[in-house]
């Protein structure tokens, strides 16, 4: 079976979330925690701008896809190495003492979201998310608490 126009489809659907993600970061302005949070943003953006949306495509591949070996498998893991990345820069720049440990919290999350998503088991998960993610920002990082982070809770969609 010729697995490269799944492989293509694959890859588009990386290269789409990626200038999503950078337009969501572009568009946070300068505050770095904002920034972090812009990868929320997207997630959001992303699923409000797919008509039936089904949740992330590169995981749906990968629970599809029983052997280990599969390429989809490796462009799938890239993907996530990716994301993970890029959410280290931008973690690090917030000047939380434990950018990785930060990281790995969002990335509990950002799955989560996508997986309750995907089941239907949470309503609205990317909201959610949002808020989890910007309470969880707020709290690591060392910045003083500005109307934006300790004020009410933005209403989730």
């Amino acid at each position: 079976m010729d697995t490269a126009p799944f492989l293509a489809y694959l890859d588009g659907r990386h290269v789409r979330w990626q200038l999503t993600l950078d337009q969501c970061v572009d568009n946070a302005g300068d505050d770095p925690r904002a920034r972090l949070l812009a990868v929320f943003d997207a997630l959001r953006s992303w699923a409000a701008s797919s008509p039936g949306f089904r949740s992330c495509a590169l995981v749906n591949a990968m629970v599809e896809l029983a052997d280990p070996q599969h390429p989809a498998r490796s462009v799938t893991a890239a993907h996530k190495r990716a994301l993970r990345a890029r959410m280290l820069e931008l973690a690090e720049a917030t000047g939380a003492p434990d950018p990785c440990l930060l990281v790995d919290q969002l990335l509990l999350v950002y799955e989560g979201a996508i997986a309750g998503h995907a089941v239907g088991s949470v309503e609205k998960a990317e909201d959610k998310a949002h808020i989890t993610a910007r309470r969880l920002i707020a709290a690591a990082t060392p910045h003083p608490l500005d109307t934006f982070w300790a004020g009410p809770e933005p209403t989730s969609r």
